[in-house]
Order: structure tokens, then C-alpha cells, then sequence
């Protein structure tokens, strides 16, 4: 996975300016102190820096602290003097049991956290603490280090600074750049040439050293950098003919960043072992304060002439160590850059049973025209259309349809270079036309592309539900809906996801809210799903509006109680519609598209009742029948806190769209089911892919045939069989667990009577 890159042995003129000047900025809080371990002048060695990149819990995010190791039991002492302000012990908080300390320092209080620690039954809040005499604890069974944390939370910042923090430190080793990759900007596209065109991500992989030994085979040297950075040389290295802002530094780590900015940072392959940057979304120590956040950035490689370059890595920490890596690659003057991925508005069938895709305009100056591909079952595509009858100003095409078969498209668009670069796909919509029973609209309003769980930027949840729904269906954009080209009023049932959209990207904007109003007064039908739709409206802070929470609790009937359900598993409610529906959800493993990590639960409002929860008892959906404020027709609403395409398979989700189908008045026994058979044989891309460590296969049979599913390493060797059978026409989706084996290019291969299928995956750890 690393990239070719030459080392050079000399430093240029400008290189030296570079780590003499600007790898020491003064850090914004000079208070020196000691170690909370013995003894306590002394250097410790350190096991996780600040600012560093986790997914060890539910959510990734930013280490906010030092982890500094000791045996367990071991005593833990105050740094500085002060007082008890919070104690958390295990039967609370379990191994995030913490003490936090707050003394006055200067006229300002001063806040130090100590994590992973039993605290002293002795302390109570308010209790005053000696630094280096007082026991505040010690380090619990198992963890075998405390976390500190210095400033208050979401305040953070970094204990290892220069000329503050825990003193002494002394640390020697410098971090290593292992890999430096090129890519698109703000996408999964690779020049894996080195020829690069357009707006480009300079992608490296840096390991932090804080001790000896080879980086990723010692939590000592797997750590994050404490500053990184880029400059762009001439062929020969011996001039400088870009540098960004800040002398070239991209990312410092004085204070810790929003979490939701950790996708800025870090790629999806990131690990808490991998730390992998994307350097060009860096704004240097100004992009990673606690006041601002890293966004997405570039280096535009069209402000320097076509040629031969040279890319200076730096990697620095917090004692000034630092590694230095020069990677050539070349300033292509082909266009190999595709455009801007489509946005598809809709899908609709009118009364002359013709179905009409509608999309939203691109702008791209070169864009040449567009691509459609339709799908019957999700799984296999045909190119429908292409750029001689798409062409850039169309914006919709329509077709006769007849049947009642379900269809699904996707958009590409394709430029006018002289081989045509295509863009990603769109977001995947569809309907299942003329059928003569209500009408279903589903509403695509799932647009984070960054901050949440689901990091790719399109997805194919819209679908996901369509292939549950058993009656006729269109699919639209929220968009559609906010601008008024789609009538919620035209439907008898409004499907609407959300994913785990959030305060980022707005769960519900005021327009949105307006529009679904109405429709509930006017007696619709309202399914809505998605894991922080509670949270965004009505959490406990000043940040939602009045309106907001009044939308929440009048029109959705529900309440914000609380975030990470910490349950897996939904159950219905005896007594109501959904008695008898079981579930599971969230879980890569077992097939959700993307770990749901922040569930909402939930309460009742206004004369809703509660259909499901979660196994341990919370409530995971409200339902209610009725009049809202301002109607004079009954309307129904369901709500459902988690997103529905996250429910781990489709026999769950087809039985959980069906209930509440069936509670909104859809007929019983309605066939939902696609009776089109599979065309052709088909083996498809693993997904996800790269993977740590599970991946889901997924194949087509055209035919009853003896099927084989192996898979293969590098050198040919077989390492398992995941299908090894006769299988009826369908299609199958198989996971992999990779759990064991090293990183690496897999490869494997289907085998159904004449048909064989190679494909490639690439398991990242």
C-alpha cells in the first residue's frame, strides 16, 4: 500500500528554513507540570499522543490526551493543586472511569483530566488535592495506562507542547513518512501513475516514534505527528516552486479539533495503528485550533506549467524531530480529471405510464454529457442512454413503460476530452410504475458526505428501501422537495431517510419542515427514519430553535431523550402495529452499509405511542394516528430512530416496511417482490473495499449452477471458501472476515458451470 518515494541526503536552503522556523510556533499555554506517575520528574514513555486518530469507539475521532503507561494498580497523583471537580468511577463510566482536577493558575482556572483510573473512595467533589501527594486513584484491571487530558472538554489541548505540559519530556525518535499517494481532490481516484492533473490530495502515511522499535509493531510508534506538512520542487529539488500558507505546514495540533473534522484529517483507511493524512486539506496550526476546523483543500497543480516535480513531505514533533520525504511526479498536460459527480432530482411515473428521470444541471465548462444506467434488482447495470442523446443541456429523459416491474437508474456525466473522463455515479432512485394501489414517494434526504458514519459520496439507500416497499413507488431528492418541483400532496405515503444526518448538513431545514406540515395537515402519511434526527431538533442545548423542537414534538410526535442507544436489536411494542417485528441493525459484520454509532431513543409526544425499542429497554420508534395542530383530516406518522437501510438484511427490512405499510392502509399480500430474473452471471466489486477487516461479495446466478467462491492471495495461494455449492438463479451476497491475515491485494474468483469471475480487494489493517 505505500507509495515510491526517494529519500535525499541533502536539505535544501529552504528545507532547513522550514524546520528551524516554523516547527516551533509558541504554544498558546506555557503552564509547566509534573507527571501523574512516579516519579515525577522523570520522562515516561508515551503510548498515545494527542490529536492522534481513533476508532476505537463507536465513533472516530480525535485522541484527546497523553497515554502515559503503568502496571495496573498503580497510583495516580495530581499534576497541579487544586480541586475535586467531577468523579466518575467505573460503576459509571466503566474503563473511561476518570477524576478531573481544576486549580486556579494565573487568575484562570486550570482543568486536568485523569481517565482509566478507579478514583479514590476517599475524594469527593470539592475535595482539595496536593500535586504529587495526593492518590487520586489508580489505574484500573486490564488498561494498564491513565489518559490525561489538560483543558476542559472540547477545549483540549496538547500535554507534549514545546514549553508546557508535562515536564520534563525528552523524546529522541522522529516520527517516519512510510508512504506519499496522489489523488483526486476529495475523492477515492488515484494517479497511480504519479501524472497528476487538476486539483489534487496529497495522501501520506506518518507513523510518530516515541520510543524504539519499527513503526506499527509498538504502541510506542504508532502515534499521530504533532505538525505536517508539503512543499512543492522543482525536478532537481533544488527550488522551491509552491508553498502553502504557514511555510508549507498543513496540519499542527496545539488544540484538538471538532471530532465531526476528523474525516478532513484522516482517510476512511485510517486505523488507530494507520495514520494515513490527507496533507492538502490542512490549513496549518490556524485549520486545527479549537476555534476553527480542517476543511477540504487541495493543491491546484494547474498554477504550475506541465512537467516534472518533486513533493517535500515533512513530518514534526512536538521536541522537533522530524522526517523529511521527497516524492517526483509529474504535472500532466492531458485532462484526466472527470466531472463533478450528477445529482439526480427524480424518478417519477405519470398518468401515461411513462417514467421521466430528472436531474439538476451540471456546471462543469468541458462537461460533454451524461450517462443513465438502470438496474432491476440493484445488483447487475445496463447503460441506457449516453452523452449523444444526454447531452450537457438536457436535463431529463423519459420512457414508456408498460409494466410494473421496478427499475432503478443511476447518472454518470462524461467531459469532452479525447478519451472522456467519467464522473461518479449518482445517488441510486427508482420506481415500481403503474400499480394500481397508493402511492409511495421516497424521499432522499441523506446528503452528509463527511463527519457521519457512511464516508462515500453517493449511496444506494433509496433503493435499499424501494426494494421494500410493496406497492407503486417514486424516489426524489429532498432538493426536489424544498424547491417545490415535487408535491409531497401527490402521495398517498411520504418514505423519508436521513441516514445519520446531522447538524452538519441540517436533518430538517425550515422549508422542509413547512412542507411536511402541510402534508400531515392534509392527512398524509408520513414513514420518516434516520439516527440524529431527534438529536439535531431537540437536544438539550440553545443551538435548535424553538421551532424546531415544536416541529419535533408536534408534527413528528416525538422527543429527544438521549444519543447511542448502545443496543444493536429492535423489537416490537406488544399490543401495537409493529407486535411480533425483530431486527437487528448497525453492524458491518453482519450487513449494515456503515457502523450506525449515535442511535437516537426517543419518547412520546402529543398523543403518539411507542411501537419498538431496543433491547435494553429504550424507545426506538413512535407512532401516532390522529389530528395535527392546524388539519382537519387525520394523518399518520411513524418514526423510526435509526436509519432503515441499516437494518442487516432484507427479509428484516421488507417485514419492517411492510407493518408499517399495512398501518398506513396498504393492502395485505401485495407482492413486492421483483419476479424479473437474473440475465446474466455476475461478480461484483467487494464492498467495502479497501476493508479492515470485513467485506461482503456479492454475485448473480443466471442459472441453477454448481457455484464456487474462493479467495486468493498474492501468490495464488487459496485462504478460503466462502461458497462451495449448487445455487438456484438469484442473487447472493457472501461476507469475508479477514481477521488473522496480513494487509494486502486479495484476489477472488467465482466459478458457475462456464462462467468464471477474478476480482481484486485490497485489505488494509
Amino acid at each position: 500500500m505505500f507509495g515510491i518515494f526517494r529519500s535525499m541526503q541533502r536539505i535544501t536552503r529552504t528545507s532547513v528554513f522550514l524546520i528551524t522556523v516554523f516547527l516551533f510556533s509558541p504554544a498558546q499555554d506555557t503552564l509547566k507540570y509534573q507527571w501523574p506517575v512516579t516519579p515525577f520528574d522523570a520522562t515516561h514513555v508515551i503510548t498515545g499522543t494527542f490529536c492522534e486518530y481513533r476508532n476505537t469507539l463507536s465513533s472516530n475521532h480525535f485522541h484527546n490526551g497523553t497515554d502515559i503507561p503503568m502496571a495496573d494498580g498503580s497510583p495516580i497523583y495530581p499534576v497541579m493543586s487544586g480541586t475535586v471537580s467531577v468523579i466518575s468511577p467505573s460503576s459509571q463510566s466503566g474503563s473511561n472511569a476518570y477524576v478531573r482536577v481544576v486549580g486556579p493558575i494565573g487568575g484562570t482556572t486550570k482543568n486536568i483530566a485523569y481517565v482509566h483510573i478507579e478514583p479514590n473512595p476517599s475524594l469527593t467533589v470539592g475535595t482539595p488535592v496536593t500535586a504529587g501527594v495526593t492518590v487520586l486513584g489508580n489505574i484500573l484491571s486490564g488498561l494498564g495506562h491513565t489518559h490525561l487530558i489538560d483543558g476542559a472538554f472540547d477545549s483540549e489541548i496538547n500535554a507534549l507542547r514545546d514549553n508546557g505540559g508535562l515536564t520534563p519530556y525528552t523524546d529522541t525518535y522522529p516520527p517516519k513518512i512510510l508512504s506519499v499517494r496522489f489523488f483526486q481532490d476529495n475523492s477515492s481516484v488515484e494517479f497511480a501513475s504519479k501524472q497528476v492533473f487538476g486539483l489534487v490530495d496529497i495522501i501520506v502515511q506518518i507513523a510518530e516514534s516515541n520510543g524504539p522499535g519499527t513503526p506499527n509493531t509498538s504502541s510506542i510508534t504508532n502515534n499521530g505527528v504533532y505538525k505536517s506538512g508539503y512543499k512543492i520542487l522543482s525536478a532537481d529539488s533544488s527550488m522551491v516552486v509552491y508553498e502553502p500558507p504557514a511555510g508549507g505546514s498543513r496540519f499542527q495540533f496545539d488544540w484538538k479539533p471538532n471530532d465531526d473534522n476528523v474525516g478532513f484529517v484522516f482517510t476512511p483507511q485510517s486505523n488507530v495503528g494507520t495514520h494515513i493524512y490527507i496533507l492538502t486539506n490542512g490549513s496549518g496550526s490556524v485549520g486545527t485550533s479549537r476555534l476553527q476546523a480542517p476543511g477540504n483543500n487541495f493543491f491546484d497543480s494547474r498554477d504550475l506549467s506541465p512537467g516534472n516535480y518533486v513533493a517535500m513531505i515533512f513530518a514534526v514533533d512536538t521536541r522537533g524531530n522530524a522526517d523529511t520525504v521527497y516524492a517526483p511526479f509529474e504535472i500532466s498536460a492531458q485532462d484526466n480529471i472527470p466531472p463533478a459527480q450528477p445529482v439526480l432530482k427524480s424518478v417519477m411515473n405519470d398518468s401515461t405510464n411513462r417514467v421521466t428521470v430528472s436531474w439538476y444541471p451540471n456546471s462543469d465548462g468541458d462537461l460533454q454529457g451524461y450517462r443513465l444506467y438502470s438496474s432491476v434488482d440493484g445488483a447487475s447495470w445496463t447503460l441506457k442512454e449516453n452523452e449523444t442523446s444526454l447531452t450537457a443541456l438536457t436535463t431529463k429523459v423519459s420512457f414508456s413503460n408498460a409494466t410494473t416491474t421496478v427499475e432503478f437508474f443511476r447518472l454518470t456525466a462524461v467531459d469532452t476530452a479525447g478519451t472522456p473522463n467519467e464522473s461518479m455515479f449518482s445517488d441510486m432512485y427508482g420506481t415500481r410504475p403503474n400499480a394500481a394501489t397508493q402511492k409511495v414517494l421516497i424521499v432522499d434526504g441523506f446528503d452528509r458526505a463527511s463527519g457521519g458514519s457512511y464516508s462515500l459520496r453517493y449511496h444506494p439507500f433509496a433503493m435499499t428501501a424501494g426494494l421494500s416497499v410493496k406497492t407503486r413507488f417514486e424516489t426524489c431528492a429532498n432538493e426536489a422537495v424544498i424547491d417545490g418541483s415535487v408535491q409531497l400532496a401527490d402521495f398517498d405515503i411520504v418514505v423519508w431517510l436521513l441516514g445519520d444526518e446531522s447538524i452538519a448538513d441540517e436533518s430538517l431545514n425550515s422549508t422542509e419542515q413547512t412542507r411536511i406540515m402541510a402534508y400531515l395537515q392534509d392527512g398524509g402519511k408520513l414513514f420518516i427514519h434516520g439516527s440524529e434526527l431527534a438529536y439535531d431538533l431537540d437536544r438539550p442545548s440553545t443551538a435548535p430553535t424553538q421551532a424546531d423542537r415544536d416541529f419535533l414534538h408536534n408534527y413528528i410526535k416525538a422527543k429527544y431523550v438521549g444519543d447511542a442507544s448502545s443496543s444493536y436489536t429492535v423489537n416490537g411494542v406488544n399490543g401495537t402495529f409493529f407486535s411480533g417485528v425483530a431486527f437487528g441493525y448497525g453492524l458491518t459484520a453482519s450487513g449494515s452499509p456503515y457502523l450506525e454509532d449515535y442511535p437516537d431513543y426517543i419518547d412520546t409526544s402529543n398523543g403518539s405511542f411507542i411501537a419498538a425499542k431496543y433491547a435494553n429497554g429504550l424507545n426506538a420508534m413512535t407512532a401516532y394516528k390522529g389530528f395535527f395542530p392546524g388539519s382537519l383530516s387525520e394523518g399518520l406518522v411513524v418514526f423510526l430512530g435509526i436509519p432503515f437501510e441499516t437494518i442487516h438484511s432484507k427479509p428484516e427490512r421488507d417485514a419492517v416496511m411492510g407493518v408499517v405499510l399495512e398501518f398506513f392502509g396498504v393492502p395485505v399480500g401485495v407482492d413486492p417482490q421483483n419476479t424479473a430474473m437474473p440475465s446474466a452471471f455476475v461478480l461484483e466489486q467487494n464492498y467495502p473495499n479497501p476493508f479492515n477487516p470485513t467485506s461482503r461479495v456479492q454475485f448473480t446466478v443466471a442459472e441453477t449452477r454448481f457455484v464456487s467462491l474462493k479467495v486468493f492471495d498474492a501468490l495464488g495461494r487459496e485462504i478460503a471458501t466462502l461458497v462451495n455449492e449448487e445455487k438456484p438463479p438469484g442473487t447472493y451476497v457472501v461476507p469475508w472476515d479477514a481477521s488473522g491475515l496480513g494487509s494486502g491485494v486479495y484476489f477472488y474468483r467465482l466459478t458457475a458451470g462456464d462462467y468464471t469471475g477474478v476480482r481484486k480487494m485490497l485489505f488494509v489493517k
